[in-house]
Order: structure tokens, then sequence, then C-alpha cells
């Protein structure tokens, strides 16, 4: 089991790489929201 000291002495690569994935999963969120409005729109058309 990893402690969250140990993590912290890993340095800033698992940060980073944390960031990393928490700002494509919000990119895709955003992609699929405004994909399934523009979609929903079109469908009542």
């Amino acid at each position: 089991m990893v402690t969250l000291a140990e993590k912290v002495d890993m340095g800033n690569g698992d940060l980073f790489e944390m960031l990393t994935y928490l700002v494509v999963i919000l990119i895709s969120a955003v992609v699929m929201i405004v994909w399934l409005k523009r979609r929903g729109r079109r469908k009542r058309k």
C-alpha cells in the first residue's frame, strides 16, 4: 500500500500525470456535452 507521504516523495511526475488525465477527461466531457446538445437541437427541428 502506498501512503500519501510516499506519493509526495515521488515528485511532480505523478502529479503531472494526474493533472494530464484530469484535463483530458474534462475536455472530452465538454466535447460530449456540446455534441449531445447539437444533436438534440437537430432532432427537435
